[in-house]
């Protein structure tokens, strides 16, 4: 929502699958450009269940199919109207620990390199599993959930508890802001009388980052 309020010129969600912010908040939207990337699959679902919802597509928003860990994430957006030269800001939620190291590079390489300076990612990532990680909340639980229920879904990309920082650096990003799994809570689930109304999987981490370098 603040992105909208800022009149952010382009927000482009790497993943988007069924995430409905462009549609809760279309009011807010006004000349901001969105771009919803995903598999072509998971989109025309979206679409037939917006339709039966009856909930109409803001023209503001460009469907865009890609699978990524193929083809090229710079051609893909400039290929749909994205302007590379202009302040975006990118959502990249419940993605990256599903793809490989090298597709996770692609895209913080794309943009670090070939986006404004003023751009912004916000993505989350898992610290990698080790036998002291396993006594946080909920890890062992989520790791038989995995192992049981969605094994065609590996998580195949995590960082070091305490890396993110020189990860980014060495793909010309900096840290903006980051939020561990407590934070998280203290941050988003809070009610109004301050008490804790859920809690996040210990392996989770949130940031937002910037290109370093331009």
């Amino acid at each position: 929502m603040d992105a909208l309020n800022n009149k952010i010129p382009q927000i482009v969600l790497l993943g988007a699958g069924y995430d409905t912010r462009a549609y809760r908040f279309t009011k807010l939207i006004h000349d901001t450009k969105i771009f919803e990337l995903d598999a072509v699959p998971t989109q025309d679902r979206k679409k037939k269940c917006l339709k039966k919802a009856k909930i109409g597509i803001p023209q503001q928003v460009t469907f865009v199919p890609i699978n990524f860990n193929q083809g090229s994430l710079k051609n893909i957006l400039e290929e749909a109207g994205h302007q590379s030269h202009q302040k975006t800001l990118f959502i990249w939620e419940g993605v990256s620990y599903y793809l490989d190291a090298e597709s996770v590079d692609v895209t913080l390489g794309f943009i670090s390199h070939s986006s404004h300076k003023e751009s912004i990612i916000a993505f989350d990532y898992t610290v990698s599993i080790t036998e002291k990680s396993m006594n946080g909340y909920g890890i062992k639980e989520f790791a038989q959930t995995m192992k049981e229920h969605h094994a065609n879904e590996e998580l195949l990309f995590s960082i070091g508890e305490g890396e993110i920082e020189s990860f980014l650096e060495q793909r010309n990003l900096k840290v903006v802001e980051q939020l561990d799994n407590e934070e998280i809570e203290k941050t988003y689930l809070v009610d109004n009388n301050g008490s804790l109304i859920g809690q996040i999987t210990g392996l989770f981490r949130f940031v937002l980052a910037s290109p370093k370098n331009q």
